[in-house]
């Protein structure tokens, strides 16, 4: 058996498995890991066994955000020394975190071998979670855009910015142009109001329209809250340290719409969706 048919025998099983979130934005500096982080916190908060699978290989940092000290992370997963798995890290608010690698190669220079390797490792996580939450990096490389495109939804993190903007757009457009893509949702953060957010919905929403011809999901927005800044200095989830400020408020709002709603049926699992990506497959 060659190295694709194990790869299809891996994903070809029927098996239970967690509902895939990518979180995902255009350029640095949205708060995307924070989105990421805190989103996951309120899932297990309700519940629900989350994983978050930190791919920003090379600017890591969500375990700063969820302030652990992580077990293993993602380059030692990838070099065989530990399994997937056996690296999870548990954070103080029952969220499992596989930490990623500062300081690494990005995840585009890794060879064939460990990007399949890499499939094999996520279909673990897939299969022993309620939500597997991944973290990308930020902008449209091939690989940001294939975990994205592979996931159940990908959520696109912006800011009312113009810069922002423009760069979250680029991203639902790389998006869209993935054969087999699951949900596209938009999140505004560091709206000044829920006016503004919206506002900046409809801009993106109607350039998608227009020229892609897609439609996105407003999932909701998150307020600017000085609060935020004071837990990362803290090294503390906002959601944990100031569980009634307006950006915790705003990230319940989008876990609770998110708990809300029948995960959209889809004929592939994220790991197949992936492994179709990665080895040009077209399903």
């Amino acid at each position: 058996m060659d190295q694709a048919e194990r790869l299809r025998a891996l994903v070809g099983a029927g098996e239970p498995r967690a509902r895939v979130i990518a979180v995902t934005s255009g350029k640095g500096g949205v708060g995307k890991t924070n989105v990421a982080v805190n989103l996951s916190i309120a899932l297990a908060q309700r519940e629900k066994k989350v994983i978050v699978a930190d791919l920003d290989i090379g600017l890591a940092n969500a375990d700063v955000l969820f302030g652990v000290q992580a077990r293993a992370h993602m380059g030692r997963v990838l070099s065989g020394e530990v399994a997937a798995l056996e690296a999870l890290t548990k954070t103080p608010s029952g969220v499992l975190l596989l930490a990623g690698a500062s300081g690494v190669r990005h995840l585009s220079d890794l060879e064939k071998t460990e990007r399949d390797y890499l499939a094999r490792c996520l279909r673990e996580l897939e299969a022993s979670a309620d939500f597997l939450v991944i973290d990308t990096a930020a902008g449209i490389s091939r690989s940001v855009i294939q975990f994205a495109a592979a996931a159940d939804e990908a959520i696109v993190v912006t800011t009312p910015e113009p810069t922002a903007i423009t760069d979250g757009y680029a991203v639902v457009k790389a998006l869209s142009r993935e054969k087999g893509s699951g949900r596209i949702r938009l999140v505004i953060n560091l709206a000044n109001d829920a006016a503004e957010a919206s506002r900046v919905f409809e801009r993106i929403q109607a350039v998608a329209r227009r020229f892609l011809g897609v439609e996105i999901d407003y999932l909701g927005h998150i307020l600017a809250d000085e609060q935020v800044r004071k837990a990362v200095r803290r090294k503390r989830p906002f959601l944990l340290e100031n569980s009634v400020s307006q950006a915790s408020l705003g990230i319940r709002d989008l876990a609770e719409r998110i708990l809300s709603e029948k995960p959209t049926a889809r004929s592939a699992g994220f790991v197949k969706q992936y492994v179709n990506a990665i080895q040009g497959i077209v399903s």
